[in-house]
């Protein structure tokens, strides 16, 4: 019995640890992302619908807000929060 509670402790300090290490990344990546998303807004008041890159630009805004829902759900593990399933288009 005493082998497996050291087992588990072992376990639950190296989720611990992972959670800290995926809440450091996720954080640095959201600012990154938060740049993207920012600059493919600025872009996009640039740019008409008709522009032959506006598509593109839109492109870049939408996967820059699927990753930026990734971080959010990294964070959430890290931080052992709840989270908010929503439809992503």
């Amino acid at each position: 019995e005493q082998k497996a509670l050291e087992g588990q402790m072992a376990q639950s300090q190296k989720m611990q640890a992972v959670g800290q290490l995926a809440g450091g990344i996720a954080h640095d990546f959201n600012n990154v992302l938060t740049a993207i998303i920012m600059a493919s807004d600025l872009l996009l008041t640039n740019h008409r619908p008709s522009d032959p890159s506006f598509p593109d630009i839109m492109n870049i805004k939408q996967n820059a807000n699927r990753a930026a829902s990734l971080v959010r759900q990294l964070l959430a593990f890290s931080r052992k929060q709840t989270l908010r399933p929503e439809v992503l288009n």
